[in-house]
């Protein structure tokens, strides 16, 4: 990873190496015949190079304790809006951590790396954080939403991408917060992408998040079975859902590297879903 230091260091020695051979060319026309001066030059020239590198190698070990404060900075501060989160609405704090593990367990299926399992982990914690915005009436309304209350309610991936925007250093999760509602088929919200123009990690998110909410019981919802979720993710695949996304996350069910939180049904449901496909 280049940091601003290294890049800064790495522009002014390429800098002064192409002034050193254009002093040396010049220089060598004027002083020919006085070999001594021009070595003497040369000499100081590779001098002062050394001292450059030096430099850039001293900017690059601060950059590297830089990274790791800001490294700790992060965590704290994911930890801070979670928790922030979760006194919101206490429903949020089981079905985050529900969302992240199916979302996982669909990343390994894609063969993502460890380091973007990672930061979909902390996105899938963090993808309902723009609720923290949402009036309480509204979030925690016992009722079906009327549908002015639902269209504030889709307002929530803004206000989470707004929330996390200013954090530079997490403009990938705030990307997976804003698009987890957008849609394979370009018709969902709040930007209206389409396909692959959504980033890869908010299409797992949307299927991860869809099942949850699916298998969860609510008190002005009841949950579905495992069977009919299924049935729906496949209903709805290469419409508002990748289909390669809900095929990992199928395989994922049947290989029992997806248990749901709520059902005893995993293996049964996925071997019968799979045949069917």
């Amino acid at each position: 990873m280049t940091t601003p230091y290294v890049s800064m260091g790495l522009v002014l020695l390429g800098i002064g190496l192409v002034t050193v051979f254009g002093l040396i060319t010049l220089l060598s026309n004027k002083l020919k015949g006085r070999t001594r001066e021009l070595e003497q030059l040369k000499a100081q020239i590779l001098e002062w190079n050394r001292r450059l590198e030096e430099k850039v190698v001293e900017k690059t070990k601060l950059s590297e304790v830089s990274l790791s404060q800001l490294e700790t900075t992060y965590l704290e501060t994911v930890t801070a809006l979670i928790q922030a989160m979760y006194a919101k609405d206490p429903y949020l704090l089981t079905h985050s951590h529900n969302v992240a593990n199916y979302a996982k367990a669909i990343a390994a299926e894609l063969d993502l790396s460890t380091e973007r399992m990672q930061r979909l982990s902390h996105g899938c914690e963090l993808h309902d954080v723009g609720k923290i915005a949402i009036p309480d009436s509204i979030l925690l309304k016992a009722g079906p939403l009327t549908q002015e209350e639902y269209e504030i309610v889709k307002q929530h991936p803004v206000w989470g991408a707004r929330i996390l925007g200013p954090l530079t250093f997490m403009k990938d999760i705030s990307e997976m917060v804003h698009q987890e509602h957008e849609r394979w088929d370009g018709t969902g919200y709040p930007l209206g992408l389409k396909g692959e123009q959504i980033i890869l990690e908010a299409r797992i998110i949307s299927v991860a998040d869809a099942l949850d909410a699916m298998t969860s019981h609510r008190s002005y919802r009841k949950s579905v079975p495992l069977e009919e979720a299924v049935e729906e993710l496949w209903r709805y695949a290469g419409t508002q859902f990748d289909a390669r996304v809900v095929e990992a996350c199928l395989r994922a069910l049947k290989s029992g590297k997806l248990v749901i939180a709520h059902s005893e049904e995993t293996h049964h449901v996925a071997d019968k879903s799979s045949s069917a496909a």
